[in-house]
């Protein structure tokens, strides 16, 4: 699994919070799986981001997937 699939999943499941501490929590609760707080503060920063400067699939590529999909959980 990599960033990116924990921040589709966290998104799938609340897209309201994009806080590091939610991302975070959802790792461990829901994926039973353990992130640092600078991978938590990463896919944050992407999330946010993309919501208040892009909202095309290309975007979403450059600012988001292509980003977190290099770091490996």
């Amino acid at each position: 699994m990599n960033a990116y699939e924990l921040y589709e999943a966290a998104i799938d499941n609340d897209s309201s919070d994009l806080s590091a501490k939610n991302f975070s929590d959802y790792a461990d609760g829901a994926l039973n799986t353990f992130i640092t707080s600078e991978v938590a503060e990463k896919i944050s920063a992407c999330a946010i981001n993309f919501r208040d400067n892009g909202d095309g699939s290309n975007d979403l590529y450059h600012m988001v997937e292509k980003p977190l999909s290099e770091i490996t959980l």
